[in-house]
């Protein structure tokens, strides 16, 4: 298992993903190690000075003009976690709370929070060893940091709430105990070092990006079967077209396109009879294209977000200070990111469905039987093949689009309007997460049309690549030649398309696509 070393500054999204999903472990940087011990030396030295520090000499958001005495200190930061921590709603996967306590872990390994390094070696003890805190999804209003949602990451660490270790649900002190941790005492400003940052909303994005990368690979291969299928002419992917409107997301998918259906019988036949195709197949590489570019965008953003002294206060080795009035916390990057992301992943689905309109419609399918079923003589009209499987792309459709609306504009003020403007970056995560899976599915019902109309088309004539795709589809899932149970099937394509497997047959046959 590979590691990956935190310093607070360089940090990939595919480093997020691989500890998300168990692929590596974590360990902070030496000198990351030596700056949280400066940083933490800093901050004391100025409180003992008597300089007013927010959440240590001070209470929290609205009470910050109550004074708080040294030696209540740490009261005060195990009262402000199991205060904060009031979260509802289901449980976070366990990939996204492995991916925000290692975001968390990155913020504090940059020094500036003022924690101290025995509360980040716990924090990074626990994903290392496998105890995944029971983390709500709702609660978080997205500035001030992601508060409900990581004070719930960390009352294991203070020995209560509830944890995930090897599958079962335990006691926070317990699960620490099972792994052979131990419970801490916070102290110093520890507490809203680990909970005044964006990483439940940015750690969605990381996964969300990883996630649709390889979905819009998977969407031009869908794409391309769909189109011969259709009988639709190769030309909507020329090369030459695209290069007069040279989006780099467009270029790359028409790239994709025209890779794929090389050397296609079926396209050839197309040319004999007709001239143009409709707009779900000859703007394929627009649409797709723009959910590319938004997802370049998306990264750039996020990678910025993940390496960011997301806190406040934030302490200043260098000039011996620290600021008590920034706003780091916000999330409204992030938000803003994930609602383009929703809109960018239900366009892809919209027009994924579109193409999956047309194969089970006869009237529009250039031949091919309705509902993409072949029923055995005698049987005819008694089979009802894919007709079901559209009106659940349909449906998939529908949901994302009442999950579109901004987020990051739904700002409602809280705190006694001490804090009066917030991202909300967390409802953008939480309904893009969703979206995301319905894209999928969508795909999912795509291909498994697709591949049913390639065989009633003729696969002999069919692209090579094409040929691969079908291949991959049939050996998870049988020829439909009459009525069985659909979710089945529906279920076997979704698991091609998170597995990547049609993905791989067409790379394995034409290289790696753009």
């Amino acid at each position: 298992m590979r590691t990956v070393e935190l310093t607070g500054h360089d940090l990939r999204i595919e480093d997020v993903v691989a500890v998300a999903r168990g692929e590596a472990r974590v360990r902070i940087a030496p000198e990351a190690r030596q700056r949280v011990r400066e940083g933490f030396a800093l901050l004391m030295e100025l409180v003992e000075r008597g300089v007013a520090v927010y959440g240590i000499t001070t209470g929290f958001g609205a009470l910050d003009r109550r004074r708080v005495r040294p030696e209540d200190t740490s009261v005060l930061q195990h009262n402000l976690i199991v205060s904060h921590a009031a979260g509802t709603g289901p449980s976070h996967a366990t990939e996204i709370v492995r991916a925000m306590m290692c975001l968390r872990a990155n913020v504090l390994a940059q020094g500036v929070t003022g924690v101290r390094e025995e509360v980040l070696d716990l924090l990074v003890e626990m994903l290392n060893r496998g105890v995944h805190p029971v983390v709500p999804e709702q609660g978080s209003v997205g500035a001030s940091g992601d508060l409900a949602p990581l004070a719930h990451m960390v009352l294991p660490m203070i020995g209560l709430g509830r944890a995930e270790w090897q599958g079962e649900i335990l006691d926070g002190t317990e699960a620490l105990f099972r792994a052979g941790l131990r419970p801490c005492t916070l102290a110093g400003r520890d507490g809203i070092a680990l909970i005044n940052g964006t990483e439940q909303a940015s750690a969605v994005a990381c996964l969300v990006i990883a996630e649709a990368v390889e979905l819009a690979r998977t969407a031009d291969v869908a794409a391309a079967m769909s189109a011969e299928a259709l009988l639709s002419l190769a030309s909507f992917a020329d090369p030459a077209v695209h290069a007069r409107k040279p989006h780099p997301g467009q270029a790359a998918s028409a790239c994709n396109l025209h890779r794929i259906l090389s050397g296609s019988g079926w396209a050839a036949e197309a040319e004999r009879r007709k001239l143009r195709d409709p707009l779900s197949i000859r703007c394929t590489p627009q649409v797709h294209g723009a959910l590319r570019d938004a997802l370049g965008w998306a990264h750039r953003v996020v990678e910025i977000e993940i390496n960011s002294a997301n806190d406040n206060p934030l302490v200043f080795l260098d000039e011996g200070r620290v600021n008590s009035n920034s706003g780091n916390f916000h999330g409204q990057h992030v938000g803003m990111v994930l609602d383009l992301l929703s809109a960018a992943l239900t366009s892809l689905a919209v027009i994924s469905e579109r193409r999956v309109a047309r194969l089970v419609d006869e009237r529009l399918n250039e031949g091919l039987p309705a509902f993409l079923v072949l029923p055995p003589t005698g049987e005819e009209g008694m089979h009802n093949g894919l007709m079901l499987a559209q009106y659940t792309a349909a449906y998939l459709v529908a949901e994302s689009r009442a999950l579109c609306t901004p987020g990051a504009v739904q700002s409602i003020p809280t705190c006694a309007n001490s804090e009066d403007h917030v991202s909300m970056a967390t409802v953008s995560a939480r309904k893009t997460w969703q979206i995301l899976h319905d894209a999928t599915g969508v795909l999912a019902i795509e291909l498994l049309a697709a591949a049913q109309a390639l065989e009633l088309r003729g696969i002999g004539r069919c692209a090579a690549a094409t040929r691969a795709a079908w291949a991959a589809v049939r050996a998870r899932i049988p020829t439909l030649d009459r009525d069985r149970v659909v979710a089945e099937d529906i279920q076997g394509a979704t698991s091609l398309v998170r597995s990547r497997a049609v993905l791989r047959a067409v790379e394995d046959r034409i290289g790696r696509l753009a």
